[in-house]
């Protein structure tokens, strides 16, 4: 079982001990030892946690921001026209970018200069990331403090597409012209404060007779390492699970005050590690009720990920989740974890086979000082 922030460690204590006992798992799902199609049929058929938002989550049909969002992408190219549903945009691409036009009704910013670079902080002394030239159009996002720089989107990241930025950076005041429109949105307030606190509960559940425990609880704790950064905030995420169901870690995250972004994006390929994705990572589709607030949140479409483990086991995940629209930072989750079976067991062939086993995990933000995106209240 791999290592991570919400797994509890006892379950399932060998991979050689499900072996031996996959005949048994089979009874549990068919009533006799099933051929693999049978199996990867009751897989297929199960309902999926997607049907079922995170708890606390009320998804919303339709939205001004939704339906205003998606009706410039499609005049834009850059949308189906008929794209209309919530959970439009994905998780993995929370950091939107566009070059957009040059209309003083939008806040963009316009190089004057024949050539002029772009950094990755609003300073001489952050590295240069990009070069613009005289023309060009980026979308601006506000002033830094001392109004000599402004933040824009986007130019491209490691990983783009080329016609697909998504990285966001700074460009001088001095050498660019200032729509009306960008010209309104002054200095960029940090997202978060220097004392940043949050917490979430997190809810644990087997459906399997064989785990040691049928149910678990856990809570995740956020608070701030180091605030000496001007840019970075290290912000450490502790783990505790009640009476010891689970195995206790510590994580530390930096990120950026200003978008909401991590230094160091996850590298793990899965999404329920994703605890900070960046400001305004999608339309808000949902309202999320934290006390007698509802805040304004982003879903984004439904996730899977798959780890290959020892003795022909992969452990399969499918799951949703939530983040609060100003800021980024996760505010619901909930997804499955499945055990399938690829390889051989007493002369039939399996691949990828579901016997039944299964684990599921939900997340919600209890409390937090972090100024988030209150739509209503009571």
């Amino acid at each position: 079982m791999p290592t991570s922030s919400l797994f509890p460690t006892r379950l399932f204590t060998s991979r050689s001990a499900i072996v031996s006992l996959l005949a048994g798992l089979a009874l549990l799902v068919t009533g006799c030892v099933a051929d693999p199609m049978t199996v990867n049929e009751v897989f297929q058929a199960m309902p999926g946690l997607n049907q079922s938002p995170p708890t606390g989550i009320q998804m919303v049909e339709s939205s001004t921001a939704l339906t205003t969002t998606v009706a410039a992408e499609a005049a834009n190219g850059t949308s189906e026209a008929d794209v209309d549903a919530p959970g439009v945009t994905a998780v993995t691409i929370a950091g939107s970018a566009t070059l957009t036009d040059t209309t003083d009704s939008s806040p963009t910013v316009t190089v004057k200069n024949p050539s002029v670079n772009v950094r990755s902080g609003p300073g001489l002394d952050f590295s240069v990331v990009n070069g613009a030239a005289q023309g060009d159009t980026f979308t601006a996002l506000g002033m830094s403090d001392d109004e000599a720089w402004w933040q824009i989107c986007c130019i491209p990241g490691p990983n783009d597409e080329r016609d697909n930025p998504t990285q966001k950076a700074w460009i001088s005041n001095r050498v660019v012209d200032v729509s009306a429109a960008a010209a309104e949105l002054g200095v960029l307030r940090p997202l978060f404060p220097d004392d940043l606190t949050a917490a979430w509960d997190v809810s644990y559940q087997c459906g399997s007779e064989r785990c040691p425990v049928a149910e678990c609880a856990a809570q995740v704790t956020a608070s701030v390492r180091n605030a000496a950064d001007p840019r970075w905030l290290e912000i450490d995420r502790n783990v505790v699970w009640d009476e010891g169901c689970g195995e206790d870690s510590t994580w530390l995250h930096q990120v950026d005050r200003a978008d909401g972004l991590e230094r160091y994006p996850n590298s793990t390929g899965l999404f329920f590690f994703n605890y900070w994705i960046g400001a305004k990572p999608g339309p808000a589709n949902s309202f999320y009720t934290l006390g007698d607030a509802e805040i304004a949140s982003w879903c984004g479409d439904p996730q899977t990920a798959e780890v290959e483990e020892e003795g022909g086991w992969t452990s399969a995940y499918d799951g949703v989740t939530c983040y609060d629209e100003r800021t980024g930072m996760l505010v619901a989750m909930k997804y499955t974890k499945r055990w399938l079976f690829t390889g051989e067991f007493e002369g039939e062939e399996y691949e990828k086979a579901y016997f039944g086993d299964f684990e599921v995990y939900e997340v919600a933000l209890k409390e937090t000082n972090v100024e988030l995106d209150i739509s209503a209240g009571e």
